[in-house]
């Protein structure tokens, strides 16, 4: 299990880059529920106060929200921003976070994913040297190398898609421009789930299918390739995870890389199969093309026991329960349209 819920985070100051998407929507509330006293938390944002009060969030924390004008496509956006903070926490969320997106949006995923955390790096380099930085990668930088058994820390990256790519990219980047005095927290989760998260990830994908099904539309679910195995995590896992090692993060070494999986993978059939088995209404599957991706990778297992020593963390959640809450969201999102 992950640190109890009294342990404070040993930062006072922290800036969170992309705040308000999916994982950023969990973490936030998380992380100010770890503040210790005296700490700030500051969101970096395109749009300071422009997330609507539909979205998730704790119930006032909106409120207390501190957010400061960010954008990673600004050199001096960026440098402002960390000149005014001085943070001695980041957690670099910000990327464009899509496998299927970046296969026809190559450009724009390096520049956010390489360019816009070179930018980043640069700016705490100058203004915030002795930060720690918490950078969100991916599983998906081993690519081929899983073909060859479980991917440990120390597995050779070998990505297959510009999202793969880029986050490998911007890890030799970090641990190069970040300066010795810095600390370079690197995770590398593998799939996770939740609600608020879109349909472009398989499981909403699916469960946004069978609400609208329920609804009355056509009762034909869109698959692609449904025989990959993976490690699918419930996103509350993954920020619970998250916090542990954040609460124990001046005890590590200067530079960091650590797996985040559950251990367990299974079959994109098996989750497809079992959100049908959710449905309140009869569903047939038929497959499009159009989500047909190209696939070397049958097999994705991951090792991440040393992650689970780190932050002192076990998975809690099963996929059956990650499945229902995910289907009771899309449910909401599609009833209220």
């Amino acid at each position: 299990m992950a640190e109890d819920a009294g342990t404070p985070l040993p930062f006072v100051r922290i800036l969170v880059t992309g705040a308000d998407g999916f994982v950023g929507r969990h973490l936030v509330p998380a992380l100010a529920a770890r503040l210790a006293p005296g700490a700030r938390m500051v969101l970096a944002t395109r749009e300071p106060g422009a997330r609507g009060a539909g979205e998730q969030g704790r119930a006032g924390e909106r409120a207390t929200r501190e957010e400061i004008a960010f954008d990673l496509t600004d050199p001096a956006s960026v440098a402002a921003a960390v000149r005014a903070v001085r943070p001695d926490l980041v957690v670099h969320l910000a990327a464009q976070a899509s496998v299927g997106q970046s296969l026809n949006a190559a450009a724009g995923t390096w520049a956010i994913n390489v360019g816009g955390s070179l930018t980043l790096a640069t700016a705490l380099a100058e203004h915030a040297p002795a930060c720690t930085l918490f950078f969100v990668s991916s599983v998906e930088v081993y690519g081929l190398s899983f073909n060859a058994g479980v991917a440990r820390e120390d597995t050779a990256m070998w990505p297959q898609s510009s999202y793969s790519r880029s986050k490998a990219a911007a890890e030799w980047m970090l641990a190069d421009v970040l300066p010795r005095t810095a600390r370079l927290i690197v995770v590398r989760p593998s799939n996770h789930s939740g609600p608020g998260q879109d349909e472009r990830f398989v499981i909403p994908a699916f469960a946004a299918q069978i609400a609208r099904i329920e609804q009355g539309g056509p009762a034909e679910i869109a698959v692609g390739n449904l025989d990959a195995e993976r490690d699918f995590m419930d996103v509350r896992d993954v920020i619970a995870g998250y916090i542990g090692l954040l609460t124990r993060a001046d005890t590590l070494p200067p530079r960091n890389v650590f797996n985040v999986a559950s251990g367990r993978t299974v079959r994109i059939a098996t989750i497809l199969a079992t959100l049908r088995g959710m449905s309140r209404v009869p569903t047939t599957v038929v497959t499009d093309p159009a989500r047909v991706r190209p696939s070397e990778v049958p097999l994705a297992a991951i090792d991440a026991a040393a992650f689970r020593a780190a932050a002192g963390w076990a998975p809690r959640h099963a996929i059956e329960e990650t499945l229902a809450t995910i289907l009771d969201d899309q449910r909401a999102r599609i009833a209220h349209g």
